[in-house]
């Protein structure tokens, strides 16, 4: 008793309990049986208690708690020094959230912490590694219990039991079948709405459009909600009027490259095929092939590949500047037409009437530009 009093006398503390959800029902860990333990232990041990901060319905893996940071605040603005709490799992169950505050708040003799538990002292270095022991066996704790629900959730899956709330259009009801699943029951208005639905997708309608409908009917998606085209979705594959859209193993993708040869043939075809550059670009994607630095093709970069394309082909440029010649052009005229078809002399620029005669003949001198 004497160690208690020369520890704790003329202290000033400031309370916090907590309660989970799961909690606030169980015997001996409510807010009130909490707070009249606090009471109680500081007038035991003369220790002034100012205020006692509460969190109900909170969990303790997280210090984002309003009634733990006021308490806190407390702290900081000096308004008491030590901190009072019935266990420390009360305070956290997270190792790593116990550590920061004791890092942050009561590493040094400013403020403290203690638990009415009496095995949370941070007054003493040996008190501060019992608490970390503590917070240790909290989080393992935390972290079997987080276990054996994931295996009883997975157990009852492959029972078949269904998890979560009833599908859109049914309830459940209080009857069981043999192995003790509750059974499916139908709701009139919204099996209604089904049918609705149905309706509208078996005409063409698009599931956005779907939607759009709804909504302005004013008929609301499960809880009041609206409709949206990825919950429609949803309702419907549950209906079985709905195929789930297949999605290739990405090990099986076909990667992207950037192979400018295969691009240009590629190009020359669309655009024989009579496609706009914009379709091209579109296409290439689709076929994996990709500028150089990646991404898509603007109509620009399509353009351009075209152009170097025709200027590289000398022989097309020759049999081109035949069928004009054939035409009764004369040569200024071939020159000009080779240019605005994209044709261009090896050196650039326009085509003057000696390289036209000379590609007229065949004359290597007179190339094309690559």
């Amino acid at each position: 008793m004497r160690t208690h009093q020369h520890t704790n006398g003329n202290k000033t503390a400031i309370g916090y309990v907590r309660v989970s959800t799961q909690e606030q029902a169980t015997d001996g860990v409510s807010l009130d049986a909490q707070r009249d333990k606090l009471r109680a232990y500081c007038k035991l041990h003369g220790i002034k208690l100012i205020d006692i901060k509460a969190d109900e319905g909170y969990s303790g893996s997280t210090l984002n708690r309003p009634g733990l940071q006021a308490a806190l605040q407390l702290l900081r603005r000096g308004r008491a020094d030590t901190l009072l709490v019935v266990k420390l799992d009360r305070l956290s169950r997270s190792l790593r959230d116990v550590c920061t505050l004791v890092e942050e708040m009561f590493s040094d003799e400013r403020y403290h912490l203690l638990s009415l538990c009496g095995m949370v002292n941070t007054h003493t270095a040996a008190g501060r590694m019992l608490m970390m022991n503590l917070a240790n066996f909290n989080q393992f704790e935390r972290e079997m219990v987080s276990e054996r629900t994931r295996d009883a959730l997975r157990h009852m899956m492959t029972q078949g039991v269904r998890l979560g709330p009833a599908p859109y259009g049914y309830e459940f009801s209080h009857d069981v079948d043999d192995k003790g699943r509750r059974l499916l029951v139908p709701l009139p208005e919204e099996q209604e709405v089904l049918r609705k639905i149905r309706d509208l997708r078996a005409d063409g309608l698009k599931l956005h459009q779907i939607a759009r409908r709804l909504n302005e009917a004013g008929i609301p998606a499960r809880r009041g909600g609206r409709w949206r085209a990825q919950r429609l979705s949803i309702v419907l594959r549950r209906q079985g009027t709905e195929q789930v859209r297949s999605i290739r193993p990405l090990g099986l993708r076909i990667p992207l490259r950037h192979d400018p040869d295969a691009a240009t043939a590629r190009a020359k075809e669309l655009r024989a095929q009579g496609l706009s550059l914009n379709q091209i670009g579109q296409r290439l994607r689709k076929e994996r092939l990709t500028p150089l630095r990646g991404g898509i093709w603007h109509p620009a970069q399509v353009a351009k590949l075209l152009q170097e394309a025709t200027c590289s082909d000398k022989a097309a440029a020759a049999r081109r500047a035949q069928a004009l010649r054939a035409d009764g052009m004369r040569l200024r005229e071939i020159g000009i037409r080779l240019a605005t078809e994209g044709f261009r002399p090896k050196a650039g620029g326009l085509w003057h009437l000696a390289q036209v005669r000379a590609l007229l003949v065949g004359d290597e001198s007179a190339g094309v530009g690559r």
